[in-house]
């Protein structure tokens, strides 16, 4: 009966190497393991056993791995699934994003420590969704029950009937946007892809709300003002196939040859979203974000006014905040110090025009301050109707809620469950404004 209470485990990979490998490093794991050689042995598993994660190789033979954790996806949507894949299947990767659903995925090889703590905040997950499953059952009983008082409380059980009604329509209605909406999938996908980066990452949400200011104050269409939005989300994107060595220094310290390596990125990522239609405009935003206004940037040399405008404006946003973080250059700058380098800059990195608007908002984007319409709040003293400030991300950096986001009762018991599993306070800051008084 104690193996049946356990947690379930399916690894799948082609080699019976790697499969020997896990089979040593989880031996003595709290949790049941179950391999397969291949996706289709895979599936009699799961057809067999119920299983609480998925852990699936990128690269094998008859059925890859994005096919089986799409076929995996829809016969079973309650399983979370990881992926293991090397640097070179990025392509493959975004695929088994978008058909598979995975949670995240790995690289190998990997680090033994890494994937033991990918696989326990995976099963954490699956706890929590099972907390919401119960949680759900609990509400219809209630509702049931309520169902069947007498005539004489008829009234009162209608009102809290409509109470717990509302709750659930505003919980499936946060749901639905956040599954529907291309905004918050694309922000959680700039979180995945910045996680990879440690230390050596840029504030993509920050750099994504300067942007939108600046486009918005210059009138630009507002079909452009998301595209430019969606690329400084993703502007990063191309450095997922860019070894950690690279990555963990900050751009003007890399060596020549680490530099040329280095500046395949922009056209990397390009490449990446061109198959994306409806993200046709943001992947030529990518593609030329590190050209300068004088002509010496890369990767074509483009000029003026011959660069895309978005790519002129992120290239003002991406390096504001990054001189501020540390990112670019070997000490971070403060506010002041990054502004007047991207001024003395301007005309030759810079188009002169983004960096004149850039200095009606520079003190609203000061990195790593509480700014003086917000503050930062323990989740205990979390009360329904406050809106955040920022967006609120886990331990991992995964996105949980964005920004402007309004609180409710649920919504705050999931961030006190949250911190209970990960054993870490989660940063909170609410509008000064809003807090629900």
């Amino acid at each position: 009966m104690e193996l049946e209470n356990k947690e379930s485990v399916l690894f799948v990979d082609d080699e019976p190497a790697i499969l020997s490998s896990l089979k040593r490093l989880f031996r003595k794991s709290g949790f049941n393991c179950y391999f397969a050689e291949s996706g289709e042995e895979g599936l009699k598993v799961l057809e067999q056993q119920p299983i609480d994660l998925i852990v699936s190789d990128m690269r094998m033979p008859k059925m890859s791995g994005a096919e089986f954790l799409s076929i995996a996806r829809s016969k079973w949507p309650d399983t979370v699934r990881i992926l293991l894949t090397g640097h070179s299947d990025i392509g493959a990767t975004i695929e088994a994003l978008n058909k598979g659903g995975i949670y995240r995925y790995i690289s190998k090889p990997w680090n033994d420590q890494e994937l033991e703590e990918a696989i326990d905040q995976s099963l954490r997950l699956r706890r929590l969704e099972r907390e919401r499953e119960e949680w759900l059952k609990l509400t219809q009983t209630q509702n049931e029950k309520l169902q069947s008082f007498n005539t004489e409380l008829e009234a009162r059980v209608l009102t809290r009937t409509q109470e717990i009604q509302q709750t659930a329509d505003m919980l499936d209605m946060a749901y639905e946007e956040l599954k529907q909406s291309s905004d918050m999938f694309i922000k959680v996908f700039s979180t995945i892809i910045s996680s990879r980066f440690n230390s050596q990452r840029i504030n993509a949400s920050m750099m994504a709300d300067l942007a939108k200011k600046i486009a918005q104050k210059v009138n630009l269409p507002k079909d452009e003002i998301n595209h430019i939005y969606y690329a400084c989300l993703l502007h990063e994107l191309g450095k997922t196939g860019l070894p950690d060595s690279i990555l963990a220094v900050p751009e003007s310290s890399l060596d020549s040859e680490n530099t040329e390596i280095y500046r395949q990125y922009p056209a990397l990522g390009e490449m990446i979203l061109m198959g994306v239609d409806q993200l046709a405009l943001t992947s030529k935003i990518i593609g030329s974000h590190m050209e300068r206004f004088d002509g010496q940037g890369f990767p074509n040399g483009l000029k003026g006014s011959a660069i895309p405008r978005g790519a002129r404006l992120l290239r003002v946003v991406r390096d504001f905040i990054g001189l501020q973080m540390g990112v670019l250059e070997r000490e971070s700058m403060s506010n002041d110090e990054a502004f007047k380098y991207i001024k003395s800059h301007s005309a030759k990195i810079y188009d002169p025009g983004v960096v004149k608007v850039l200095g009606l908002f520079q003190s609203d984007f000061v990195v790593s301050s509480v700014s003086s319409g917000e503050r930062h709040i323990d989740v205990l003293a979390l009360k329904p109707g406050m809106k955040v400030a920022r967006d609120v991300t886990n331990a991992n950096g995964i996105l949980l809620i964005s920004k402007d986001f309004l609180l409710t009762n649920p919504i705050i018991n999931r961030f006190m469950s949250i911190e209970r599993l990960e054993r870490k306070k989660l940063k909170v800051y609410v509008y000064l404004d809003g807090e629900g008084k």
